[in-house]
């Protein structure tokens, strides 16, 4: 997949696995029909216990693989991929997501034309005909939906994310051995003025599950993670950690009204939206569990918060 040209990459592509089997060949398929003519090379960081690194090797022989036999979290697996990297613009997708068939073009030109160091794309649903994928995607992407306007915001997933290494030198390495550590790279960046830019030129379509229990099981976990990850980044005193648990069970009917509000600014969300809220509204419940009992844990073992 790396063109034929044998100077150095003008950007890098990393691509984190696990058990990736069911989408990675969507996925580098995506990658390798891409309409541009800057230099890139994909590098996939795997860690899991499939076929993936059979079908990489066997399917995408141009793909650059790195294994690791034990499980890495996605920022542990880029900061493989960034080590194994050989350009100054280093871009981010997941396994289960489907880029654009312009968004290295749209990346390139993004970072060439201006001096933000960490930019950013939207993000569709790939399967909408599922329900449960459907509140999924709400739960989890209604701040970066297609319509969304550019501009910088405080976040931006790891799925549709590129950085200027001087960025990563900067603000990294990605926290390890946990989730939301592209949350904890923006709020590092944030203690210096600076936020990531979205430009909704960049756009990928991630793969939701479309099953109940993988979806409503997935927010507590995710929920928990981040409370550990904000107690150690935003270094709270124990005040402030009682009072987001205190509080945490308000976000679910905050967190629907405020992504009700992203769906009609969409302009095209909203017979999609409408029939998947009340799982939006039970999943976004779980999330706010998962994030309470973060916070309670920190409190009770301090030094084991966060990775």
């Amino acid at each position: 997949m790396q063109h034929a040209d044998t100077t150095r990459p003008e950007l890098s592509v990393i691509v984190p696995s696990y058990n990736a089997a069911r989408t990675i060949e969507t996925c580098l398929d995506a990658l390798a029909a891409q309409r541009t003519d800057a230099r890139f090379e994909v590098i996939v960081v795997d860690s899991g216990g499939d076929r993936t690194r059979d079908i990489v090797r066997e399917r995408f022989p141009g793909v650059r693989l790195v294994t690791s036999s034990e499980r890495k979290y996605p920022g542990a697996a880029r900061n493989l991929g960034i080590a194994a990297a050989g350009a100054d613009i280093v871009a981010f997708t997941d396994a289960d997501c489907v880029a654009a068939p312009d968004w290295i073009e749209a990346i390139h030109g993004a970072h060439r034309g201006n001096a933000d160091p960490v930019i950013g794309g939207v993000i569709a649903n790939l399967n909408p005909e599922s329900f449960v994928a459907r509140a999924y995607y709400y739960t989890e992407f209604n701040h970066w939906m297609p319509g969304t306007p550019a501009g910088f915001v405080d976040d931006i997933p790891g799925c549709c994310w590129s950085m200027k290494r001087t960025a990563y030198e900067r603000y990294g390495p990605f926290l390890e051995d946990t989730y939301c550590s592209d949350t904890a790279f923006h709020w590092r960046m944030a203690e210096e003025g600076l936020r990531p830019y979205l430009d909704p030129r960049i756009r990928v379509a991630h793969g939701s599950p479309t099953g109940l229990a993988a979806c409503l099981r997935h927010q507590p976990v995710h929920g928990r993670f981040f409370a550990r990850v904000r107690v150690v980044e935003q270094r709270l005193s124990r005040r402030r950690v009682l009072l987001h648990a205190a509080t945490a069970p308000l976000l679910p009917p905050l967190f629907l009204l405020r992504a009700s509000r992203r769906v009609l600014r969409s302009g095209t969300q909203l017979r999609q939206f409408m029939p998947a809220a009340p799982l939006v509204l039970l999943a976004m419940a779980g999330w706010a569990w998962g994030e309470m009992s973060g916070y309670l844990g920190a409190l009770r073992r301090p030094q084991r918060a966060a990775s």
